[in-house]
C-alpha cells in the first residue's frame, strides 16, 4: 500500500546564521490510508511544525512531502489550496471558530470557499453538527457554546469538504478528562468510517487511542511504537 502522505528528510529552520532555529531536522515520516497515528512530543519537540508541513500549511526549509505521490514542491500555491480543501481537514486546541458565525455557518465556511451551493452546504453542515450531537446547537454563536461543543463544532467543519485525512493539533489540549474523552470517540467513530487521523498531541494517555505512535524530540523521530 502507498503512503498517502510522505515526508522525506524534511528540515525546517527558522532564522539564519548564529541565530537559526531547527524545529525539524531530516524527519521522514510515511501515513497510510485508514490509519490512526498519533504524533508525541513535549513542548517544542516539532510536533506541530509536522503537522503544519504535512498538512500543506507550511513549506520545509529543506526536503520532500508527497501527497498521494505527488511532490508538493512541484506545485503553485493554487493548486496546493486546491489539495489541501479536498484532501485535508483540520482541528485545532484553539478551535479557530469565527465568533461572528453560528455553528451552522462556521461548518458550512469551507464548502463555501470550494463553491458548494448554499442549499447543499447549509443541508450538508446540519447533517456534520447532528452526526456530532449538536442538532439542537445549530444557531448558537461560539460564545454560547461550552469548550467541548466549540471542538466538536470545530471537527464538523473539517469533514465539511469530506477530505481523506484530520489533522488533529491538540484537540483536547483545553478540555476536561470527560469532554477530552467525548472527542477522541468521535475521532474513532470517524476513523472506523474510513478517515485518517494524525493526531498531535504532548499527553500519553491520548496517545493510546492511536494504532502507531511517532515520538519526536528536538526536531527528530525517536522512535515509531504500535498500540495494542
Amino acid at each position: 500500500m502507498e503512503p498517502i502522505i510522505r515526508a522525506d528528510n524534511v528540515w525546517k529552520v527558522y532564522g539564519t546564521g548564529d541565530a537559526a532555529t531547527y524545529a525539524l531536522k531530516g524527519v521522514s515520516v510515511e501515513i497510510y490510508p485508514g490509519e490512526f497515528v498519533a504524533i508525541m512530543g513535549p513542548s517544542g519537540s516539532g510536533k506541530s511544525t509536522l503537522m503544519h508541513i504535512l498538512g500543506l500549511l507550511d513549506t520545509p526549509t529543506k526536503g520532500h512531502v508527497y501527497v498521494h505521490g505527488t511532490d508538493v514542491s512541484t506545485l503553485g500555491e493554487d493548486e496546493r489550496a486546491i489539495l489541501r480543501r479536498k484532501t485535508l481537514g483540520f482541528v485545532f486546541q484553539q478551535y479557530n471558530l469565527s465568533p461572528s458565525l453560528t455553528a451552522i455557518e462556521n461548518v458550512e465556511l469551507p464548502m463555501l470557499f470550494a463553491g458548494v451551493p448554499a442549499e447543499k452546504r447549509h443541508k450538508r453542515a446540519k447533517e456534520l453538527l447532528e452526526m456530532v450531537d449538536l442538532g439542537n446547537r445549530l444557531y448558537h454563536y461560539p460564545n454560547q457554546l461550552s469548550g467541548g461543543q466549540q471542538q466538536r463544532v470545530a471537527i464538523a467543519r473539517a469533514l465539511a469538504n469530506d477530505p481523506e485525512i484530520i489533522l488533529a493539533d491538540e484537540p483536547t489540549g483545553n478540555l476536561d478528562t470527560e469532554r477530552g474523552k467525548k472527542v477522541m470517540e468521535i475521532f474513532h467513530q470517524l476513523n472506523e468510517r474510513g478517515k485518517t487521523i494524525v493526531l498531535v498531541t504532548h499527553d500519553p494517555e491520548i496517545a493510546k487511542h492511536a494504532e502507531r505512535v511517532i515520538m519526536i524530540r528536538d526536531g527528530e523521530i525517536l522512535g515509531v511504537k504500535k498500540n495494542e
